[in-house]
């Protein structure tokens, strides 16, 4: 899963260059826009604590209104994570493939609605549904939010023409929550503690 995972975020990566080169769209100006690396950087750092209240609230919601929705009791990547190692490997992994692939792969698509599909507001709904069902793994409740938190990032992206910020809030929502499975998990592993 590692490797793939990796490979995948290699040929996504390299396709979306490929794709802004072949329109001269240069690959600076899609990250970054019009700002400035060190605000978009901060920025991002400052949302994940608002991300992680936005999951929280949304799987809140619908597990009050229906239960049945949380349908996967343990999340299938905690699964993955039987050692200190794994998780440390794992966290590198859901950083670059989670925050790093799926929000250049998100602005790249916002921005490609945006100038050719229907505008940027259509894109970002369609996307965070694909991206809330490529998450079913994780259960019906956790994919609808995962869905409304890629729309987050993809608001944040299309509002700001960047996609720093939206990285590193997703690369940082994705280390809170494998800290907060280490956390939970420190007893299975006595050499932790």
């Amino acid at each position: 899963v590692i490797a793939l995972s990796l490979i995948d975020m290699t040929l996504v990566v390299g396709l979306i260059y490929f794709f802004l080169r072949a329109h001269r769209e240069p690959f600076r100006e899609f990250v970054l826009g019009p700002r400035q690396a060190r605000r978009e950087v901060l920025l991002g750092i400052a949302l994940i604590p608002g991300a992680l209240v936005l999951v929280a609230f949304v799987l809140a919601a619908i597990l009050t209104i229906r239960p049945e929705l949380h349908n996967v009791p343990v999340n299938p990547f905690e699964r993955m994570m039987q050692t200190p190692r794994d998780a440390a490997t794992f966290a590198v992994v859901a950083m670059l493939a989670g925050g790093v692939r799926e929000e250049l792969q998100r602005g790249f698509i916002v921005r490609r609605f945006d100038q050719y599909l229907g505008g940027g507001i259509v894109g970002i709904v369609l996307y965070s549904m694909m991206f809330g069902l490529g998450h079913m793994d994780q259960g019906y409740a956790a994919a609808i939010a995962t869905g409304v938190l890629g729309a987050a990032w993809g608001g944040l992206y299309w509002a700001r023409r960047s996609v720093v910020a939206p990285v590193i809030s997703h690369a940082g929502f994705n280390l809170a929550q494998l800290v907060k499975y280490v956390t939970l998990a420190v007893l299975v592993w006595p050499d932790c503690g």
